[in-house]
Parts: C-alpha cells; sequence; structure tokens
C-alpha cells in the first residue's frame, strides 16, 4: 500500500511544472462518518491487540488546491473526533466501557493529489488520491489528558465528482487515513507504543475559481 501511495505522490510531484503554469485554484470542503480502527499497544514487555475500540466519528476538513486537466495538488487540513467504546486494561486485559469524556483527536495536514478520470458527455468524474503529511494525535482517557504526539500520516482514498455547475463540484468519496504510533505512559511504564488508523465516508463542495 505504501507503494502504491509512493507512486501516486511522485506522480503529483512530477506533473508540478505543468499544473502550475495554467492551473484553475479552487477551495474544498467536507464532513462525514468516521471509522476509527481499533488501537493495539507494544512495548516494554506488553503487547495488546485491539486495546481500544472506538464509536464512530464525524470528521471534517478544508482545502486549497490548483487543477489542470486530470491532475489536482491540494493542501488540507482535517480534524475528528472518535468517543472510546471499550478499553482493556494492559496489564489485566479486563475490558471497561468508556465513560462519556473518553475520546482520542486526530488533526491531519497533508498534502495530496488526485488523478480525475473524465468522463465524455458525462458531469461525472472518478478519482483516486494519495497524501502525505502530519497528524497530532491526543488521546483523553480515565479523565488523565495525556500530551498530544505530531506523527507521519498517510492517506489513500477514492471517490467521485459531481459537476452541480461551472464552479461547484459535489463530492463523494472515502479515506483511509494512517498516522505513524505514537507513544504513551501505561502504568509504571514511561512510554508504550500505541496506533491506531480511520476509514472516512465523506461529502464535500468544491468551488472552481
Amino acid at each position: 500500500m505504501k507503494r502504491k501511495l509512493l507512486t501516486i505522490m511522485v506522480a503529483g510531484i512530477c506533473a508540478i511544472p505543468s499544473v502550475t503554469q495554467a492551473a484553475t485554484p479552487y477551495v474544498s470542503g467536507s464532513v462525514g462518518l468516521g471509522f476509527a480502527s481499533n488501537s493495539s499497544l507494544s512495548g516494554g514487555g506488553i503487547s495488546i491487540n485491539d486495546l481500544i475500540t472506538y464509536k464512530t466519528g464525524v470528521p471534517f476538513g478544508f482545502g486549497i488546491g490548483l487543477k489542470e486537466d486530470a491532475i489536482r495538488l491540494e493542501a488540507a487540513a482535517s480534524f475528528q473526533t472518535n468517543s472510546i467504546d471499550k478499553v482493556k486494561d494492559p496489564l489485566t486485559g479486563v475490558e471497561f466501557t468508556g465513560t462519556g469524556t473518553d475520546k482520542i483527536s486526530i488533526s491531519t495536514y497533508m498534502a495530496n493529489a488526485y488523478y480525475d478520470y473524465a468522463i465524455k458527455d458525462s458531469k461525472i468524474a472518478p478519482y483516486v488520491m494519495g497524501g502525505i503529511g502530519a497528524a497530532t494525535v491526543k488521546p483523553d482517557i480515565d479523565g488523565a489528558d495525556l500530551h498530544s504526539k505530531t506523527v507521519f500520516a498517510w492517506q489513500l482514498g477514492a471517490g467521485v465528482g459531481v459537476q452541480a455547475s461551472n464552479n461547484i463540484v459535489i463530492d463523494l468519496g472515502f479515506r483511509y487515513i494512517s498516522p505513524g504510533s505514537y507513544k504513551v505512559p501505561v502504568g509504571d511504564i514511561p512510554e508504550v507504543k500505541m496506533s491506531t488508523a480511520s476509514s472516512n465516508i465523506l461529502a464535500g463542495v468544491r468551488y472552481n475559481f
């Protein structure tokens, strides 16, 4: 999967000179449903899969970009919070139900590349995309506001754009976002690695200037 992402990003970078010469600028916004993957934990002699399970969250984001023919290059930011459903005690394995305040927040800052597939005489244009950047992850469990961690992140996605007017495109898409693992304290162990990811279904609007 990382090889596919690298291929998409290299293609986008190689296309930058031609895109920036005669590109159409745009802004975009989106909102949807975020299905956070179960978090696993490792380190300090501990390894637990599915340590934390999450409820569905509501991701939202915005971006600014340039479009030239089939290629789009974009800088984007997004944010989502997922409440915690279940948590395992890392020492005993006993599972507890999350409180109403237990949650994880993920903010991403990405450079994205898109390829739009034009369909002749159609207002519909499917696309694929990939992005790399950073994610700030902030767990909040049992009232302990753990320090936020900023880590490398990547994403892959696909979707379809529907031309609603000369300037407006309705966007329906899917994103898989994967921040790198981050370190948190657990009991007497100062730092262990924890990871999560999110599969997001999004609806958005793109305005071409």
